[in-house]
């Protein structure tokens, strides 16, 4: 073997997904409609939510089509659309790589802070109601909740950092505890009598402002977690029939979302009063599965949890692999551009783990900081999508695997303004949902611009080369800084 093969072969991935594996890391993203459907359902009625719902939904699954033309193009590259947004964009400015890693792995990360503690809540309303002790850290409150996030976040990490096939087990059982609720909740309105019509509202003009603003705004919160079924592209490099697993993985969690996201909320809003759904946003499941059938409460909160902890599992790994691949791109500290002995980037999750465990014992709230991830994931999808246009026109003739028809680049086109309105409208309306202030927009920025200072000091400072605003397109076609995450060309699908 020679001196590259050994470096090669020390950053690639085992190739042992396949696309059901996909579907199920994709399984996630309806779990986290239980986190959110509450707090819509509560503010604006059951209908309204059900057609933002579906309208974020629809939107999701079209990126994903567009998404699957991209990583056929890019079977090696780590890192998901964040990386797709870097190759679309590099001869235009070097800035977006940067930009779109860290908006990206930001959003991702900091919503495991907001998931731990959604199970921390979870298990004190349901088996220790009376623990309700707190203890200052001098920054935030600290109690039994708490406690229970920093628990799952190390579970989460631990599970990780031992390689992708123990995850995979785990996403598979908590994938079909997850799985137990959605069915449940989406033929309510077929079995249950308790299901009515009449507890369905329209409320978009509760908030007082026009109701286009507050559309917007609750799509801009809700496209946080929707439009997350993208996450698989991320796991590319690592499924063994690259393009046929990727299509169908990317594809099919689109279509399954939509399904999800328009039977869930019909059948919950039925079932429910609105006023005491805005009450108690994120434990009112529990009540309703019970109506349903005897202990059904136990059980509600069991799949809750196992979605909340697979939510977790997969926003650990998602977000590891985007700093690994922002690494080996020359796009940050090549110190998160290593794999551990299980072939996973341990020292990227780490991270993660980390800055959650800041957000949980010193912010207390991590949903104050939801706006500033939701700013830089939605401008990573502009910047996908736009990526997307560039590439058609720069480079019509360059493989594609799985190629769209034309039409696509006009729909990429409307999705990327779609996206972008939903960004400058919702940032801007923050207030309407109660999800945010211009500090966290502020929060946003701050980690916008740390990640270009840290691809200035990559560039400058670790790899000795000058700064370049963009590169040349004889340079775009050559091999990036920073070490191959695959085998070698000859290995590639």
């Amino acid at each position: 073997m020679s001196a590259h093969d050994a470096i090669v072969a020390d950053h690639a991935y085992e190739k042992t997904l396949r696309w059901w594996d996909g579907f199920t890391i994709s399984l996630s993203i309806p779990a986290a409609l239980f986190v959110g459907m509450g707090y819509a359902i509560g503010y604006i009625g059951a209908w309204t939510a059900l057609a933002l719902l579906g309208s974020v939904a629809v939107i999701a699954c079209l990126q994903n089509y567009i998404y699957s033309e991209m990583a056929s193009m890019f079977p090696d590259k780590v890192g998901g659309i964040s990386m797709y947004a870097h190759q679309g964009w590099r001869t235009r400015s070097t800035l977006v790589g940067p930009l779109a890693t860290y908006g990206y792995w930001f959003a991702w990360s900091s919503s495991l802070a907001i998931y731990g503690l959604q199970i921390g809540r979870l298990v004190q309303a349901e088996w220790f109601p009376h623990q309700t002790w707190t203890f200052s850290t001098g920054l935030a409150d600290i109690g039994f909740p708490h406690v229970v996030a920093l628990g799952v976040l190390v579970l989460g990490w631990l599970l990780n950092v031992l390689g992708m096939r123990p995850a995979m087990w785990i996403m598979y059982v908590t994938g079909g505890l997850v799985l137990v609720p959605i069915v449940v909740f989406a033929l309510v309105p077929l079995f249950s009598g308790d299901w009515s019509l009449g507890n369905l509202h329209w409320n978009l003009a509760a908030s007082g402002f026009p109701g286009w603003r507050t559309a917007i705004a609750w799509m801009f919160v809700l496209a946080w977690s929707v439009y997350g079924i993208e996450a698989v592209a991320s796991f590319v490099p690592e499924f063994r029939d690259t393009v046929r697993d990727s299509r169908i993985a990317l594809r099919l969690a689109g279509i399954f979302v939509i399904a999800v996201y328009l039977l869930v909320p019909f059948g919950v809003g039925g079932m429910v009063d609105q006023a005491k759904v805005a009450a108690d946003p994120v434990s009112f499941y529990l009540g309703a599965f019970q109506r349903l059938f005897p202990g059904g409460d136990v059980i509600m909160t069991i799949c809750l949890i196992a979605g909340l902890m697979l939510l977790m599992v997969m926003t650990t790994a998602d977000g590891g692999r985007v700093l690994h691949g922002s690494a080996l791109e020359g796009l940050t500290v090549k110190q998160l551009g290593e794999l551990n002995r299980f072939k996973v980037p341990g020292r990227a999750m780490s991270l993660d783990l980390v800055v959650n465990v800041i957000l949980i014992l010193f912010v207390g709230e991590a949903l104050a900081v939801i706006v500033a991830g939701i700013l830089g994931y939605l401008l990573c999808h502009v910047l996908s999508l736009t990526g997307f246009l560039h590439l058609r026109r720069d480079e019509p003739d360059a493989e594609r695997p799985i190629r769209l028809g034309r039409p696509w680049v006009y729909v990429a086109a409307l999705l990327a303004a779609v996206d972008t309105a939903l960004l400058v409208v919702g940032a801007l309306s923050a207030k309407i949902t109660g999800y945010g202030s211009t500090k966290e927009l502020i929060i946003g920025l701050i980690v916008l611009s740390l990640s270009v200072v840290l691809y200035a000091y990559r560039r400058i400072v670790q790899d000795g080369e000058t700064f370049v605003w963009r590169e040349s397109a004889a340079t775009a076609q050559q091999e990036p800084a920073g070490e191959p995450a695959v085998e070698s060309a000859a290995d590639r699908v």
